[in-house]
């Protein structure tokens, strides 16, 4: 199994490395302070804070917390190595789900939707990567 660290905005340049020490498989950027998907990060801000992770890690990036939009996830993806996206699968889940929890005839069909545009969106800005080389 891969040991996944976190890094955050508030992880200071002394701290970095003891957080990366015995880290494999990817870094899980946490793109915003606070919880899991009230806001969103700018890309600005994103572009700004992956080049220290990249500087003290070889590993891919993978950029979570406040990406809930195929836009969001498309310019995730391209500025990292991944976009990870949940809050908003739970709530479409959620929003599908019976008074007693159970999936409705919709609920796949609706978090399947949802999948594939956030899929379309970030394969989009790969396909453009892969013009540029």
């Amino acid at each position: 199994l891969d040991i996944i660290r976190l890094v955050a905005p508030t992880t200071d340049a002394a701290r970095l490395p003891v957080v990366l020490e015995g880290a494999s498989g990817f870094i899980y950027y946490v793109s915003i302070t606070g919880i899991t998907g009230t806001r969103s990060a700018s890309s600005d801000e994103l572009a700004a804070a992956l080049p220290r992770i990249r500087a003290a890690s070889r590993l891919p990036v993978a950029i979570g917390f406040g990406v809930r939009t195929p836009a969001q996830a498309a310019g995730a993806a391209r500025i990292g190595d991944a976009a990870v996206v949940a809050s908003v699968l739970i709530e479409t889940l959620a929003a599908t789900l019976d008074d007693r929890g159970r999936a409705t005839p919709g609920t796949v069909d609706s978090v399947l939707a949802e999948v594939r545009a956030l899929a379309a969106a970030v394969r989009a800005p790969q396909k453009i990567k892969e013009d540029v080389r």
